[in-house]
């Protein structure tokens, strides 16, 4: 029973001169947690009436991502009470960082909708669906590695440490690789559209403002998310014990504002509303890309004959 305090206070694992690792180097702030909570949860309640409202099943992941920020502020709340507790600790951890994924997943299906909105197929460099299987695919791969790593890097064993705070750094080094690799390509479609757009006059100039809208949302909510996957990988990168992770301003600054600022682009501006009625259908299957491509390939190729 002696020896029970002492055990009880050993909430970090064993350091050593390669590894100096804390769960948090600071008190969680009660009041930023509050507020990071309150205003995330009421953009997913927003969010829901928007879905239940349009029905546009692809709005399904920014909800989910954004009910991941609530929780993960949530748990902050508790850590600030604990700030040697595990369970809040690897919680939060967690959630804030697999909830931008599924913001992530959101900007890449809408990508192949902007090419069948835009009649970009014979433009593009692959099929619209396959934009949204390939980048779709390592997001969902990045996700495991992000939440397996954080889940594991509040242990007590200093090798689980160790290897878990990797995973996160590989985790976050392929979401950031794969965000430059999808900015790349659909700049490659803009390009290559307006090329196509100035050679032909078949396209509908309603229709045409629209693509290009949608691009420029993409974009916009693509360079929050990537500035927010750079700081988390710069952070993890440099260490436990740096200056990023050990003061908490830098989450807010870095984190919680490009998300908060991602989450209102997408509610506000409403990209899905560009595609018509007929591709919005199909969203139901294939991550909500798959039916209704093939509903636009289908237009198209009947217009070929």
């Amino acid at each position: 029973m002696d020896h029970l305090p002492a055990l009880l206070a050993r909430k970090n694992p064993p350091k050593s001169a390669q590894f100096d690792w804390e769960m948090y180097r600071y008190i969680p702030s009660l009041a930023g947690a509050i507020i990071g909570m309150i205003i995330f949860f009421t953009l997913t309640l927003l969010l829901m009436w928007q879905w239940l409202r349009t029905r546009n099943h692809i709005l399904i992941f920014v909800i989910i991502g954004a009910t991941c920020e609530v929780g993960g502020y949530a748990a902050r709340m508790g850590s600030h009470f604990d700030n040697q507790a595990w369970a809040p600790f690897i919680t939060q951890g967690t959630l804030l960082l697999v909830g931008p994924l599924f913001f992530a997943a959101t900007i890449y299906m809408m990508l192949g909708r902007t090419i069948v909105l835009a009649g970009g197929e014979d433009v593009s460099l692959i099929k619209p669906r396959w934009y949204t299987r390939v980048f779709v695919g390592a997001d969902i791969f990045t996700l495991v590695l992000q939440g397996f790593g954080a889940s594991i890097m509040g242990t007590m064993k200093l090798n689980l440490a160790l290897a878990g705070e990797k995973i996160v750094i590989a985790g976050l080094a392929l979401q950031v690789a794969t965000f430059v690799f999808f900015l790349i390509a659909a700049i490659d479609f803009q390009i290559r559209m307006e090329r196509k757009a100035a050679v032909t006059s078949s396209l509908d100039t309603h229709a045409s403002n629209d693509w290009r809208k949608m691009l420029w949302i993409l974009y916009s909510v693509s360079s929050l998310v990537l500035l927010r996957c750079t700081f988390r990988l710069i952070e993890y990168a440099m260490g436990n014990a740096a200056y990023l992770i050990a003061h908490e301003w830098t989450l807010y600054v870095f984190d919680t504002v490009p998300m908060f600022l991602t989450v209102v682009t997408l509610l506000v501006l409403q990209p899905t509303k560009y595609v018509a009625k007929e591709y919005r259908k199909g969203s139901e299957s294939d991550m909500g890309d798959e039916v209704q491509l093939e509903h636009g390939e289908a237009r198209q190729g009947d217009g070929e004959h």
